[in-house]
């Protein structure tokens, strides 16, 4: 009757090896849980900081820039037409507008021809 009850040597080693088996898939069970715990609270803490930063940013007017076509005038300079079409939100320097006029019309030096055209930028908050 007690050798009936009891297991051989490879019947042992057979359930031991099952035993720890079940213990390791639990264990990568409890572990995969921990990891996707974390990344879900990463997800939701990102997703409500990204929430309460775009809440705090204040609204900034729509600016549009459009170009127009002006007629140079005797006496007119770059500096001039600058201070009138320049919005100084969108260029840092009074020069930086300067050069976007050169660029534009292809222009060769700063000095302008009366009766010559001209494209100039400007901005304006009405969508038009």
């Amino acid at each position: 009757m007690y050798a009936a009850e009891t297991m051989t040597r490879e019947e042992f080693r057979k359930a031991r090896r099952e035993q720890v088996l079940q213990e390791q898939r639990t264990h990568r069970k409890k572990v995969l849980l921990f990891f996707l715990t974390l990344i879900v609270m990463f997800g939701v803490g990102v997703g409500f900081g990204t929430l309460l930063a775009k809440a705090e940013e204040p609204e900034t007017d729509s600016m549009y820039k459009y170009y127009t076509s002006i007629k140079v005038e005797p006496g007119d300079t770059l500096w001039d037409l600058a201070e009138l079409y320049m919005d100084d939100k969108h260029y840092d320097t009074r020069m930086d507008y300067i050069y976007e006029v050169i660029n534009i019309n292809h222009m060769m030096t700063d000095r302008l021809t009366a009766g010559k055209k001209l494209i100039i930028p400007y901005y304006s908050d009405e969508k038009k």
